[in-house]
């Protein structure tokens, strides 16, 4: 069987709950036998043709997704039903010939979308994950912060863009004026439409939203089958008219396997987690307004999430930043996905404070997952979702007061949280929705075509060792993170080794108390990180380990990260060396490092995509020379043949060296792309380090004088000096006469033999 899963995003450049969820979905179903997955979505990115199909691979499931920056779009109903992308994807139904569609979201694609499967006589499935189709800000939430009834009796008078009246010329030049590199001409233009909303008659706004609303019941007609994930969302889309007997309720389920794992004893202050934008409709000031109201020093809230302009408006993220200095919150910004199960875990408490009429949030079943119970408000989805008193609480919404109540019973009630974690039951897994998915499918399509499905990423034949070796300097806390994800992957290490390389802060044992089923070993000296590496590799080879992964403190790895480099190695027996795609953590949609590429002859380095989105890769990497040591994973016969990683590097280019090295010795290294993991980079020595600047230098002339032509090494020597020469007058990470400084002592210890530690 054939299935096309469709929404409006997809990890690694989305990470909301929709998305995620399509993710775990499609690789859960791509799992049972005789079942092929693909997923249709948008990107968007300027630098691309518009409308362009880019094709990729995340494990066995396909990925079409069409590029759309609306540049396309005459008018504003066509930012929602677009002829020309709905011709793109009609083209991707013909190429893949799916046995059924199951629709998760259509923004930013074409709400036909599902008509035009239906003229193709494949069946189509709808879930509903939110009221974009009923409403156009997604929400029920209206301009003045109130929940509101819709479109149905003449709503949203106020709510309906001033675009929506604009005529296609008018609509046009507010798009080009977007699109200007002038600093305040988004806002401009913001402005401009809030002035024709307040003069606009209302009567109007109804028939523009009328309109909408027409057109979106229309497109839902060939929809054969429609899935609420709560009571809240199947009254309002009953009243929308989807028939009764098409539609039923249906829970969601989450990948579990990442939420196992110890949680951490209530303690004092409690801590609270809030997670997700701090936008007006999630309400964060209720919750900041509660502890305002509870005593100093008795709750502890971590707001995971990043403030944004609300529907083009700044005024609420304004609002907020001031208060976000209170000692009791800790701001720790948008968070990737694969870090929730360590956060939640390390939580006492989930608040969902939103006022608008959530429908069933992942949030929920993630904290319920990890064991943490949920403090929400008694509306919608959220008031389904937790039972009072069993396993959270509920108040009324926007209420701060009741809030705090609840926080204080927490606080100060004995027992409470202990009987609210024995009374959560754990959430339907992934597997279990996809196969009841699955089954829903095959009564759909009595008839299936029998294409025969591709190939799923293939699995060791035969069990191996797989040993972890993770390397901590006076980063525990960081250390701690990286070695959660690696407990919590799908395929964990068989062992974990935390190398403290002579932090002599205590982190060695923080770090014992902190983690389980992990063996600390205490160097006593800091070996730099090629010294302190070698020491766990040698205790992982003793002990028999077929491969060894690399992990530098301040990564994290997605959950199937491992699972794909194995698969790699059993797929290309060539490979000695691979390593996941490295995201920032600060910007998971920006490549930290896809490989390294390296000249022998020039002794240039790059690594390959620093910088870029992830949409501009492409579906497989190019050959590459190394990959960088912060995540690498090696077979046990790289180290027989090509030895350890070399010590004199010390810091930096000890990883080109060492996959050079092996490239002597007949193994490739490759970068693997369907692999995921987020750096955080310079933790350890830090960015305006100029000590930085002095391992530069003095590596990249090490290696370069190994490595390079023996008639070109003067002139390969003077190309890396003037490079590192030019950096420290350039970047403004280092002062200038610092950066000169290190550079010159650096090329004088290269010439000198002088290496280790500086």
């Amino acid at each position: 069987m054939r299935v096309m899963l469709v929404v409006h995003g997809f990890p690694p450049a989305a990470h909301g709950g929709t998305e995620v969820y399509v993710r775990d979905l499609a690789l859960a179903l791509s799992a049972m036998p005789g079942t092929d997955v693909a997923v249709l979505t948008r990107h968007a990115d300027s630098e691309q043709p518009e409308l362009a199909v880019r094709r990729r691979r995340v494990g066995p499931v396909r990925v079409f997704s069409i590029n759309n920056t609306f540049q396309s779009c005459a008018t504003f109903a066509e930012s929602y039903e677009n002829p020309r992308l709905l011709r793109v994807a009609g083209g991707l139904l013909d190429e893949f010939e799916p046995d059924v569609v199951h629709v998760q979201h259509l923004t930013c694609l074409s709400t036909h979308l599902p008509r035009e499967a239906a003229r193709r006589g494949i069946p189509v499935v709808l879930t509903l994950n939110d009221y974009w189709l009923v409403c156009h800000r997604g929400q029920l939430f209206d301009l003045d912060g109130a929940r509101c009834e819709g479109p149905f009796d003449g709503g949203c008078a106020r709510c309906i863009p001033a675009a929506a009246l604009a005529g296609p010329r008018s609509y046009a030049a507010g798009r080009f004026l977007r699109r200007l590199p002038i600093p305040g001409a988004t806002r401009a233009v913001h402005l401009a439409e809030r002035v024709v909303e307040a003069l606009r008659p209302p009567a109007t706004t109804c028939g523009a939203t009328e309109e909408r609303l027409r057109h979106m019941r229309h497109s839902v007609d060939g929809v054969n089958r429609v899935l609420a994930p709560s009571e809240t969302i199947a009254a309002v889309f009953k009243r929308f008219g989807v028939p009764t007997d098409r539609m039923e309720r249906c829970d969601q389920g989450i990948s579990l396997a990442p939420f196992e794992g110890q949680r951490r004893s209530p303690s004092v202050p409690l801590r609270v987690a809030f997670a997700g934008g701090l936008t007006p409709s999630k309400a964060p000031h209720v919750l900041l307004d509660a502890v305002d109201l509870l005593p100093p020093g008795s709750i502890v809230v971590d707001l995971l999430g990043g403030t944004a302009a609300y529907h083009g408006q700044q005024t609420y993220a304004d609002s907020l930043t001031l208060r976000l200095g209170h000692p009791a919150i800790r701001r720790l910004g948008p968070v990737p996905h694969e870090r929730m199960p360590a956060v939640l875990h390390d939580v006492d408490v989930l608040v969902v404070p939103s006022v608008w009429i959530e429908n069933a949030p992942f949030i929920i079943r993630e904290a319920f997952a990890a064991g943490a119970p949920a403090v929400a408000s008694d509306l919608g989805g959220m008031a389904e979702m937790v039972n009072d008193g069993v396993d959270g609480l509920l108040f009324p919404p926007g209420d701060a007061a009741a809030l705090a109540a609840c926080l204080r019973r927490l606080i100060e009630e004995p027992g409470l949280l202990d009987r609210l974690r024995a009374g959560i039951v754990k959430p339907m897994s992934i597997d279990a929705d996809a196969a009841r998915l699955r089954a829903m499918y095959a009564e759909m399509t009595p008839a299936p075509r029998g294409i025969a499905p591709a190939p799923a990423a293939p699995k060791p034949s035969v069990a191996s060792v797989l040993a972890a070796v993770v390397l901590n300097y006076r980063t525990p806390e960081q250390t701690w993170l990286a070695v959660r994800s690696l407990q919590t992957s799908y395929r964990p290490p068989d062992r974990i080794l935390v190398v403290d390389n002579g932090s002599g802060d205590g982190s060695a044992a923080m770090l014992r108390e902190a983690l389980t089923r992990v063996e600390i070993v205490e160097t006593g000296l800091n070996l730099g990180f090629a010294g302190g590496c070698n020491v766990g590799i040698r205790s992982a080879l003793e002990a028999g380990a077929d491969h060894v992964l690399l992990v530098n403190s301040d990564v994290v790895l997605a959950p199937d990260a491992i699972e794909h480099l194995l698969a790699a190695f059993e797929a290309d027996v060539t490979l000695g060396i691979v390593a996941p795609l490295l995201l920032s953590r600060e910007e998971p949609g920006r490549i930290a490092s896809a490989g390294i590429r390296y000249s022998r002859t020039t002794g240039r380095m790059r690594q390959r995509g620093s910088g870029r989105t992830v949409a501009a890769l492409g579906r497989a990497p190019e050959a590459i020379n190394g990959v960088s040591g912060c995540v690498m994973l090696i077979r046990r016969s790289v180290f027989e043949a090509a030895g350890l990683l070399d010590e004199d590097y010390f810091f930096s280019f000890e990883d080109i060296d060492f996959c050079l090295r092996a490239a002597d010795a007949g193994f490739q290294s490759a970068c693997v792309l369907a692999s995921v993991a987020y750096h955080e980079g310079a933790s350890t020595i830090g960015r305006r380090s100029s000590r930085r600047v002095y391992f530069a230098t003095r590596n990249h002339l090490k290696l370069q004088a190994r490595v390079g032509a023996p008639a070109r090494r003067a002139i390969g020597a003077a190309a890396v000096i003037g490079l590192n020469a030019a950096h420290a007058i350039l970047s403004p990470e280092v002062r200038v006469p610092s950066g000169l400084s290190a550079v010159a002592r650096g090329a004088w210890h290269h010439f000198r033999g002088r290496y280790g530690s500086d």
